[in-house]
């Protein structure tokens, strides 16, 4: 026969077995997000090299080429109008370009690898400063609408409210 304190330590220990089950339940994307973050951080720091150690590079002839190659047409609206802001890109500002894109892309892999292990300053760090960039982002936006930005900026925007969330729940259950 088990004594009540018996039983009452094994209720415990399922209950907090149950919570523990939950927080991982709940924590099903952050893995999802984490190699998000990581891809992201290998595509900007790639980019930034690229940008660092190609500064010199004729960037407009090197997409009008591009564009001819896989069946488009150079002189077509989007084409041409990334062609010819290609055309004013100068070796200073592939610098400055590739160095910010460096930087962001160590900030993508630093809440990347804070996501994937769980850690609480990983889901700080991504809310801010994925919520930092809704400005710009609304901004481009309304200057230049398209579909792919109101995708990015609605992901972000549903990114930031999930860990919100998630923070706000977690902050709860430790009260």
């Amino acid at each position: 026969m088990t004594s009540a304190a018996e039983r009452s330590s094994n209720t415990d220990a399922r209950e907090q077995s149950a919570q523990r089950g939950g927080a991982q339940e709940q924590g099903r994307l952050l893995p999802v997000l984490a190699v998000e973050r990581m891809l992201r951080a290998v595509l900007l720091v790639g980019v930034g090299l690229v940008l660092l150690t190609h500064a010199h590079t004729d960037w407009a002839d090197l997409a009008r080429r591009f564009a001819e190659q896989v069946g488009l047409d150079p002189s077509r609206n989007e084409t041409g109008r990334l062609i010819s802001r290609l055309a004013g890109f100068a070796p200073r500002q592939a610098q400055r370009d590739g160095a910010i894109a460096i930087g962001y892309g160590a900030l993508e892999a630093v809440e990347g690898y804070g996501l994937l292990r769980r850690r609480r300053w990983g889901e700080y760090l991504t809310v801010v400063s994925t919520a930092l960039l809704f400005i710009p982002e609304v901004q481009e936006l309304l200057r230049h609408p398209t579909g792919l930005k109101v995708g990015a900026l609605a992901l972000n925007v549903v990114i930031v409210v999930y860990l919100v969330i998630r923070l706000l729940r977690r902050r709860a259950a430790h009260r």
